[in-house]
């Protein structure tokens, strides 16, 4: 990609700043339930940030596609809700304390609250989306629903399994991850009405930059500062999953290392075995390596994805997009 092509953060954020506003502002008005609690649950994790790289995913999609309006940002309200709902019971299931820096929905207000709270944001961001009167949409969002919950199911059956493939791995991480990147592209397609050639296109993009995020995600579980990250560093592997910079580690590694994999699994807790010792391991096989170059061949599909579509600032946004994947810190 030439240095032409790339846009800076803040040039990307202006592109869709009015726009992004009101997904922030709809989100908000949508979470608003006559149950207190779910009220203050939705507040919450709204006020604790975050990257909203999904609902700027849709706005860009659809601008890309010539597509600007009330729909874009009803939908970015609806991924930004769906994807809140999937953290509240990701943090249920994996029993988190802290999230973005702060205590987890389930330490707060326990885990029966969090979990109904979790699913009435499904079910609010559906009823955003019926809004829309598009049967194409609903299609789509019931299908990233089911995805999602298949691969927490599956993920649930993987915990504290030492034999993860590296297959396995990754369809659980398309599952989980890169679907929901996937429909937001889609959306955008969608609202405009765009050829099945480039609904096609802009889904795969969505998909390839999702598998990419996760890896980064995986390896920053192992390598990040906590302080940076938002969470304590080596989360995934207390709670019992194996990721893929630890599944190829594992390909490599002497018996007596595998047995401290092993041994955290089994203690659900860096107590006989040090943190570091597992992220030295890693980086001494060079898996963090091996990850990164994995996310890359993936960044590089999500590009080839976009070749069909006519130079223009959101064009170019999408494009510089991959690279901020690679290159972040939490």
């Amino acid at each position: 990609m030439s240095a032409t092509v790339n846009l800076t953060r803040t040039e990307i954020f202006e592109l869709i700043r009015a726009d992004l506003a009101e997904v922030e502002r709809a989100v908000g008005a949508e979470s608003l339930c006559s149950v207190d609690a779910v009220t203050a649950i939705g507040q919450y994790l709204q006020a604790g940030g975050g990257k909203r790289l999904r609902p700027a995913l849709v706005l860009l999609s659809a601008g890309l596609c010539g597509y600007r309006g009330p729909s874009a940002i009803r939908l970015g309200a609806v991924v930004e809700i769906i994807h809140t709902a999937t953290l509240v019971h990701d943090d249920v299931i994996d029993g988190a304390e802290v999230r973005r820096g702060r205590p987890s929905p389930n330490s707060r207000w326990g885990n029966h609250m969090s979990v109904l709270a979790g699913d009435w944001l499904y079910m609010q961001s559906f009823q955003i989306a019926l809004r829309e009167r598009n049967f194409r949409v609903l299609d789509l969002l019931i299908q990233l629903t089911q995805l999602m919950v298949e691969g927490e199911l599956i993920q649930l059956d993987q915990i504290g399994r030492i034999d993860i493939s590296e297959e396995e791995h990754m369809d659980l991480v398309m599952r989980k991850t890169a679907s929901l990147f996937s429909t937001c592209t889609q959306l955008g397609a969608v609202l405009s009405g765009q050829s099945p050639e480039r609904e096609a296109a802009l889904a795969e993009f969505g998909r390839y930059l999702g598998m990419a995020f996760q890896l980064v995600d995986d390896l920053l579980d192992l390598t990040a500062d906590a302080t940076v990250l938002g969470k304590p560093v080596g989360s995934d592997l207390r709670e019992g999953k194996v990721t893929l910079p630890v599944i190829l580690t594992l390909r490599n590694c002497q018996p007596e290392e595998r047995q401290k994999v092993a041994t955290v699994l089994a203690e659900r807790t860096f107590g006989s075995v040090a943190q570091q010792e597992i992220t030295s391991m890693v980086r001494h096989y060079g898996s963090d390596q091996a990850v990164l170059r994995q996310a890359r061949q993936y960044t590089d599909r999500a590009l080839a994805c976009l070749s069909q579509f006519p130079d223009s600032p959101y064009k170019r946004a999408l494009q510089t997009i991959p690279e901020f994947v690679l290159n972040r810190e939490n």
